[in-house]
């Protein structure tokens, strides 16, 4: 009896930071998202210590399967290629970010199976509240053009970034913000929607389920939509159509869904090259960050040929960037012809970065992890098609593969899905 007592005293002991990080989590990362990283690292401990305590398996917190294998590779590659990388320390750091976040996503993704049932409805619970605040506060920043973000840069200066980009700086003042600035947030914001939909349908019964997830629908849609994040806009209008074809088609969804993955990576080239020759860049109804990266796409093609097989090296994309101030910019064009920071697209980046070979690599990481949501209760699967669609918009068009914050959000993302899924059927389908 008294044995029984202390297994429970230490379960309880090691669990009870779940809900609270699993309410702040979302709330903070929709505030600040460069805290993801360390938000993303609370979170799997919260989770992976009471494993262990309960006497769990370490050796059984990474469990073998094609998707594990497919992103390890990914991540080995990007090892290697540090070798010919223009800055070596970049492209291991990276790599070594990528490694963490992958052993540390699937861990935590193994010890979700020790909680019990009310102990995960209260997590996912926390998480849909967390996002749903998270999402209000965006909300205020959009309309008010970022009040409280500008209020806590002058309140606390070590916050204001080194150079006055999309801000306006006016006597040590922050006296303006440019709403692009919060794009980071508006991605965070919309990669909670689909795990928080799942939760909230699972969680809920009677006709208050409807009501909650409409309103956490338009908690998330409402901001996306005022933004200026081009790429969460295509992936809040993508989404949902995705959403209903897996509903209605799920396991032939899903197969597309794979295959769409592996054929991007086959198009995007072509499609660089056709969209430069179409004079996209010099449409006066097109966004002007689109006609931007028309050019960043088309220069970046051109030079994937130079080093076609196996890339320049991760991360490698920042150091051999043409300064703004040589890179040919001709009139009309409202970006100069150079490859910019990164490519603003996962599937070009690839190519640039790491050949043919980190393509193959990449196209049978992603169609592994796509292939995998059939394992997942039925019910959960046209939610976890939507998960992966928007990842897949955002990454198409959005930022570097390789910046921190994104890495770490796209954990957090596989870790709420797991626990969203868990919540509707067996868990034991999973990795």
């Amino acid at each position: 009896m008294s044995k029984a007592v202390g297994l429970n005293s230490r379960r309880f002991d090691g669990s009870r930071a779940i809900t609270p990080m699993f309410f702040l989590t979302p709330l903070v990362t929709s505030a600040v998202p460069r805290l993801t990283w360390l938000f993303f690292f609370l979170v799997a401990i919260v989770l992976i210590v009471p494993f262990l305590r309960q006497g769990g398996d370490r050796r059984q917190l990474i469990r073998p399967s094609a998707a594990l294998i497919g992103v390890l590779l990914v991540a080995l590659y990007a090892f290697i290629s540090a070798m010919w990388a223009a800055n070596p320390s970049a492209a291991f750091g990276e790599a070594s970010l990528l490694l963490g976040v992958i052993l540390t996503t699937f861990a935590a993704g193994t010890a979700l199976a020790t909680l019990d049932k009310q102990q995960l409805r209260r997590a996912a619970l926390a998480f849909t509240a967390g996002a749903f605040l998270g999402a209000f506060f965006l909300l205020i920043e959009l309309l008010t053009d970022g009040a409280i973000t500008r209020m806590a840069m002058n309140l606390i200066t070590v916050l204001q970034p080194d150079r006055a980009k999309h801000l306006v700086i006016f006597g040590g003042k922050v006296t303006k913000i440019n709403l692009s600035m919060l794009n980071r947030n508006v991605a965070i914001g919309m990669f909670f929607l689909w795990p928080g939909l799942l939760i909230l349908r699972a969680a809920e019964r009677g006709p208050g389920r409807m009501v909650s997830m409409g309103l956490f629908f338009l908690a998330v849609a409402v901001p996306v939509t005022i933004s200026e994040h081009d790429s969460s806009q295509v992936a809040l209008i993508g989404s949902p159509l995705v959403f209903l074809l897996a509903w209605a088609w799920r396991r032939a969804t899903i197969r597309a869904l794979a295959v769409l993955w592996c054929v991007a990576f086959v198009v995007v080239l072509p499609l660089d090259f056709l969209a430069f020759k179409a004079d996209l860049h010099m449409a006066p109804w097109l966004p002007s960050s689109f006609r931007a990266r028309v050019i960043i796409w088309e220069y970046t093609a051109e030079r994937v040929l130079d080093h076609p097989w196996f890339g320049i090296g991760a991360a490698s994309t920042p150091a051999l960037k043409e300064p703004r101030t040589v890179a040919e910019q001709p009139p009309g064009f409202v970006f100069p012809r150079s490859t910019g920071q990164h490519a603003h697209d996962l599937f070009l980046q690839t190519w640039y970065e790491l050949g043919v070979a980190g393509v193959i690599l990449m196209a049978f990481a992603g169609a592994a992890v796509a292939l995998r949501i059939s394992l997942l209760p039925f019910e959960a699967q046209p939610f976890a098609v939507a998960t992966f669609a928007t990842f897949f918009a955002i990454a198409a068009f959005a930022w570097g593969i390789w910046q921190e914050w994104l890495t770490c959000a796209v954990g957090l993302l596989v870790i709420y899905s797991r626990v969203a899924a868990s919540l509707v059927g067996n868990d034991s389908a999973h990795d």
